[in-house]
């Protein structure tokens, strides 16, 4: 029986794109970079603050024959001053995507628990939760603290099997990345790809995700048995 539902935050439950734009291109202009178009950024979230401003960069790289050598010297610079801003960004724009609110509060009448696993920091994923969430809203938030323990790996995803005491058996997880199905994957969970967020279902479907959905209201019903009419 499925009780537990683990959601990614950027792309699954929240559309962060003009948040992540933002922040991104206001760093690139503080070091006289020109700025990442904002679409690019579809492909470079997913797996965390470092390696989203690592894509960047070698996409800058490229795009505009950057001396590689230079810019990789000025990284940490930069990456700190993303994450400075990032935090203390004042953020309006960044809202849930439609029907993810009503899922949810059914989901918690149901009974289910209903968690966050994502390659976020804990503060800025608690940060936008806040936001948008009564505090105290989710059951468990699983946030990066270690760059080596990022999703795909596991880890985050254990942890809240561990610490919530429950079975893998009792878990799905939805997400709108490889990264998420692949973590799934490694920890022997089921998976939902969700094709509202920052991928193409074409990547869900050959990442492997047990389900694929087009609708946040289809959500509900994976509680239970799994759904037998949702391909």
């Amino acid at each position: 029986m499925k009780r537990v539902f683990v959601f990614d935050l950027d792309g699954t439950l929240i559309d962060s794109i003009e948040m992540i734009n933002n922040c991104f291109n206001y760093t690139t202009k503080k070091f006289g970079l020109k700025p990442v178009e904002k679409e690019k950024f579809n492909y470079f979230l997913g797996d965390g603050p470092k390696i989203l401003v690592e894509k960047s960069l070698n996409y800058l790289i490229e795009r505009d024959n950057l001396d590689e050598a230079v810019i990789n010297s000025k990284f940490s610079k930069i990456y700190d001053s993303y994450i400075e801003y990032y935090n203390g960004y004042d953020d309006k724009k960044t809202q849930l995507y439609p029907y993810i609110r009503e899922s949810l509060d059914k989901l918690k009448e149901m009974g289910a628990l209903v968690c966050v696993c994502t390659n976020k920091t804990l503060p800025a994923a608690e940060k936008i939760l806040n936001n948008l969430f009564p505090k105290g809203y989710f059951d468990y938030v699983s946030a990066l603290e270690d760059e080596t323990k990022r999703k795909p790996n596991p880890f985050l995803l254990e942890k809240i099997v561990e610490d919530l005491d429950i079975k893998k058996e009792e878990i799905v997880y939805f997400g709108d990345t490889d990264t998420d199905i692949e973590t799934c994957k490694n920890a022997s969970v089921t998976s939902v790809g969700v094709e509202w967020g920052f991928r193409e279902r074409e990547e869900l479907v050959e990442s492997g995700a047990d389900f694929v959905i087009s609708d946040q209201r289809r959500i509900v019903d994976f509680y239970g048995e799994l759904p037998k009419n949702i391909g």
